[in-house]
């Protein structure tokens, strides 16, 4: 395949229409359609649905599972031309989970772009279990997952922990208050882990259930507007919540336990990316050692050369 049939397969796939993908592509709509057809025999199958009375460029099921493919193919044409660079940048691809954009990512990528030399990045948000699948893909160079499981060529440490706090409407309530005293059903929850399920069935294991559940802690924002509804979330969250002015923390006691940061790399990095890796290393240090709200407990800092926070 050619890299000119991707472009215009991709332009078309953007733009919905042979002309507007002929004018960005800078072709006539002849060649446009010609070259579609060229890589539709290649790949042995049809890209793009045909027919009387279609005002608008439809793909077919093919042409939308081989869509993410061309966008691969492309962004691997980018970086092998930028192996020929004179000075090839230092790029790194981090993934990350939606908790960890919300508080110490932005941090982190704002020290990345500071830093002199600059280091690239790049942030893919997965789910704790794809993490580990990207980093044997090389997908991504590193990852913070909650989660801690053996794979045969990821390397897994912890990290950091924060600490789990309730939050609720601003109302002047009680800065402490006991685990017995929460109506489990008033509860907006978000299920932060392993270890945090545990404490919610021990200490909410009446026929109680919550009534709501979310998967986005970005929702909590909007969600919770009446004074019984609460919520557990990292402190680095309850302090973008407070900013807002329209909610309270309290502390649980007995407190869940503690949320624990894992970063994933792979066994043996890709040999471009072992520069990068030991910047990115030195400003997560930084990170962590700055005190950035949502960072509690290092357990990792001393390895990489700064003190415990």
């Amino acid at each position: 395949m050619q890299s000119q049939d991707i472009e215009i397969f991709l332009q078309v796939a953007r733009h919905r229409t042979l002309s507007r993908a002929a004018e960005v592509a800078h072709c006539s709509q002849s060649t446009v359609s010609k070259r579609l057809q060229m890589l539709e025999e290649r790949l042995g199958y049809p890209l793009l649905e045909r027919g009387k009375g279609l005002k608008k460029v439809e793909l077919t099921p093919q042409g939308e599972a081989f869509l993410p493919i061309a966008e691969r193919w492309q962004d691997l044409l980018r970086e092998a031309h930028e192996v020929s660079w004179a000075q090839p940048r230092r790029h790194i691809v981090i993934g990350t989970v939606s908790s960890a954009n919300m508080t110490f990512i932005p941090e982190l990528c704002r020290r990345l772009w500071n830093r002199s030399p600059r280091l690239g990045y790049r942030t893919i948000s997965l789910h704790s279990q794809e993490m580990y699948d990207e980093i044997e893909k090389r997908t991504i160079d590193v990852g913070f997952s909650l989660i801690e499981q053996a794979a045969p060529n990821v390397a897994v440490a912890p990290c950091f922990s924060v600490p789990l706090i309730g939050v609720r409407l601003a109302q002047g309530g009680p800065r402490k208050v006991d685990v017995r005293a929460l109506d489990p059903e008033h509860c907006i929850f978000v299920p932060w882990g392993a270890s945090y399920l545990t404490w919610h069935e021990y200490w909410f294991h009446s026929g109680k259930k919550p009534w709501a559940a979310v998967d986005n802690p970005l929702m909590l924002f909007t969600v919770i507007e009446h004074p019984e509804q609460w919520a557990v979330v990292p402190r680095g969250i309850a302090q973008s919540m407070l900013d807002t002015g329209r909610f309270e923390v309290f502390q649980i006691d007995p407190a869940p336990p503690e949320r624990v940061f894992y970063l994933v790399t792979h066994k043996t990095p890709r040999s471009h990316a072992v520069t990068a890796l030991q910047v990115f290393n030195e400003e997560l240090a930084g990170t962590i050692r700055d005190g950035f709200p949502d960072i509690y407990t290092d357990v990792r800092a001393s390895r990489l050369g700064a003190p415990a926070t």
